[in-house]
């Protein structure tokens, strides 16, 4: 009987050990998409593919890198001439994190596509001076920027400064073979 009693108590304080104890919630996200988002906003997948796998990232409530997709997806979408999703998403990203300063740099672009000049330098600045990773996109968006207010001669310096910091980027490298420079002696 004691050897009864004993295992009733012992299955009562197992059954209320079980009730006691935290419920575990097990997480799984799909880290495949985030990457595969990634690869895509820098020409390493297929972009509508790579969009499709933004979405199903930010999608998920766990994603802790949400600034970072919003503007990979925003990438995506300036490239694929979406110019009004990508503003929002690197309107987003920037709100989400403000220090991220290729969002201002890409927003850049898109603002400069837009005709909204101000704004654009006004990024290119902000992105500048927190440090983005493509200084080469800003120096060129500011080649850019200056040329369509008739700068001539900034836009050639910036154009030049993109190029000197990666020698490989194309639409520097185009903007330059436009321009011819000419030596001037001084006249008395």
């Amino acid at each position: 009987m004691k050897l009864i009693l004993g295992f009733a108590f012992a299955a009562a304080l197992a059954a209320t050990s079980v009730q006691a104890a935290p419920q575990v919630h097990q997480i799984i996200y799909n880290v495949n998409a985030a990457s595969t988002c990634s690869r895509a906003a820098h020409n390493e997948a297929e972009l509508k593919i790579g969009l499709a796998a933004c979405d199903t990232a930010l999608s998920d409530p766990a994603m802790i890198h949400r600034a970072a997709l919003l503007l990979d997806r925003g990438v995506i979408h300036a490239r694929l001439s979406d110019n009004p999703s990508a503003l929002r998403d690197y309107n987003d990203a920037i709100a989400l994190d403000s220090q991220l300063a290729d969002a201002y740099v890409s927003r850049a672009g898109v603002l400069v596509t837009l005709k909204r000049y101000d704004e654009a330098s006004a990024d290119i600045s902000r992105g500048m001076a927190l440090g983005t990773s493509n200084r080469h996109v800003a120096y060129y968006t500011s080649g850019v920027i200056a040329e369509e207010k008739g700068d001539v001669k900034s836009a050639y310096q910036n154009y030049k400064q993109a190029a000197a910091l990666k020698p490989d980027f194309a639409p520097a490298n185009r903007e330059l073979a436009r321009f011819k420079v000419v030596s001037r002696t001084a006249s008395n």
